[in-house]
């Protein structure tokens, strides 16, 4: 099994898998969107509310702030009594706005400086003459599973493209046609990048009929990775794959009692 970095940037990464299976593929893929624990706004004490917006509308969007964050730093609140919490499992922001004025994600004040939005500018309500807003909220770890403010990523995976060719006569017609100008041919030999989507225009257009074939390679996949949360993609990946070493692992465990 083999990864290559195709893309990277600090919100997104695109890398190509080799020698694996869809099973495996697919697993990692919902393990990064469902299982990665991501710090998020779970509720809020409102105290004074004047805005335009119902308590239930404003902690909702509250609740979807991306914030960033030491995911080392921090552990579930399940490992304390139910009632009590710890600085290691629970980050406090304390909001206190006046309008006129809109109200943006910079201006939650965060009882850990290591944890903030990931975006200062981010609009939360707009107050207007005499309205108030006054606030605390407390973040704490989820998954994605359970609700959507904790999901870590967007992620989808594609096949990698194959291309073969055999007799190809109007190979030009061929490579003009692609969408994505993924194709490159002299008749003979064949490759396509990356960005082929496996539409089939160029093999519809192929004379004789059969002499193109673009199919996708069931053991090699395409993957890009959106980071939603204050995460790194590189390192929600490599979550992802702790995660899923720990699922074989307990499962190994569970399956030595069969015998």
């Amino acid at each position: 099994m083999k990864i290559k970095i195709l893309n990277q940037n600090d919100r997104e990464i695109e890398f190509l898998l080799e020698g694996s299976n869809p099973q495996f593929a697919n697993a990692l893929r919902r393990i990064m969107m469902s299982e990665v624990p991501v710090l998020a706004i779970k509720r809020a004490d409102i105290t004074v509310n004047d805005s335009v917006l119902y308590n239930e509308i404003l902690a909702h969007r509250m609740g979807m702030i991306p914030l960033v964050f030491n995911p080392k730093s921090f552990h579930f609140t399940d490992k304390h009594e139910e009632g009590k919490t710890c600085q290691d499992c629970e980050v406090a922001f304390a909001l206190s706005k006046k309008g006129p004025c809109v109200v943006y994600t910079k201006d939650m004040k965060s009882s850990n400086p290591d944890v903030k939005p990931l975006y200062d500018d981010m609009p939360i309500v707009e107050l207007f003459e005499g309205q108030e807003l006054k606030l605390e909220a407390y973040a704490s770890l989820g998954m994605g599973k359970d609700h959507a403010r904790h999901q870590g990523a967007i992620a989808a995976y594609k096949y990698a493209p194959s291309v073969k060719v055999d007799g190809l006569k109007n190979a030009d017609e061929c490579v003009k046609i692609c969408p994505k100008k993924a194709l490159e041919t002299d008749g003979k030999k064949a490759s396509v990048s990356n960005a082929c989507d496996l539409c089939g225009e160029c093999v519809k257009t192929a004379d004789p009929k059969g002499s193109l074939k673009i199919e996708g390679d069931p053991t090699s996949f395409i993957f890009s990775i959106e980071s939603i949360c204050g995460i790194e993609p590189s390192d929600l990946v490599m979550q992802a794959a702790d995660i899923l070493k720990k699922k074989v692992k307990d499962f190994e465990k569970e399956a030595k009692k069969i015998k």
